[in-house]
């Protein structure tokens, strides 16, 4: 059956196999656990169908027991009362019936082996659901780890250490022109100030001046 060829390959999968080939393994484990779900919900109708088909069987079995057995009483009591017209139809009866028995019986084995076959696998895919749903969280993270360490790897590579000196050094005289800069703007705006302060005493000294030389001519206006 093909249903079992598929429930096969989902419980023979190698989830961590699976997860390192794929390009989005979040979305791989969410589809592998909706294919899974899906092909067990097919499993149980078809588990159910199967069983049905089986009692089905069994009572056909068993009516057909049944019905060979009186054909062949009523062979025997035809016999007895000398009808051998009567007891040839019964036994011709009686035959059909024991092959339909026969029949039955091997469809019935074989029906029951293929019920068999789908309850165990049945019990392996549910078993497969509750092991990936189980480890799923557990298998992402190994798998980010191992990204992680690759990339990390990856990095490592790719720095020299002549070339990671050469960077020091530049981050190193980038530092020390960024410093000399931020130390001359701080003595220019310090110089600002200081001429700043300087004309303030200068004016206030002018304005002294011109003040006490307005005050003596007020007072001597004939010099």
């Amino acid at each position: 059956m093909k249903l079992l060829q598929r429930v096969s390959a989902l419980v023979r999968a190698n989830i961590n196999d699976l997860i390192d080939r794929a390009e989005d393994p979040v979305k791989m484990i969410k589809q592998l656990i909706l294919d899974l779900n899906n092909q067990l919900i097919q499993v149980k109708t078809t588990v159910a169908q199967s069983l049905a088909d089986q009692h089905l069987l069994d009572r056909r079995l068993e009516d057909a027991r049944k019905a060979a057995a009186d054909y062949e009483r009523r062979a025997q009591l035809a016999v007895d009362k000398g009808d051998d017209t009567l007891a040839r139809a019964a036994l011709d009866r009686y035959n059909s019936f024991v092959r339909t028995v026969e029949e039955t019986e091997k469809h019935l084995e074989e029906q029951k082996r293929e019920t068999n076959d789908l309850k165990l696998a049945l019990a392996q895919l549910e078993t497969k659901i509750a092991e990936v749903t189980r480890n799923r969280d557990t298998l992402l993270a190994r798998h980010r780890r191992a990204v992680a360490k690759e990339k990390l790897t990856k990095v490592k590579s790719s720095i020299h250490p002549e070339h990671l000196e050469q960077v020091l050094d530049a981050i190193d005289g980038y530092v020390v022109t960024a410093e000399a800069r931020a130390k001359a703007s701080a003595e220019l705006h310090q110089d600002a100030v200081h001429r700043r302060l300087h004309k303030l005493e200068t004016d206030s000294q002018l304005d002294e001046q011109l003040a006490a030389m307005k005050a003596k001519r007020a007072s001597n206006p004939a010099a």
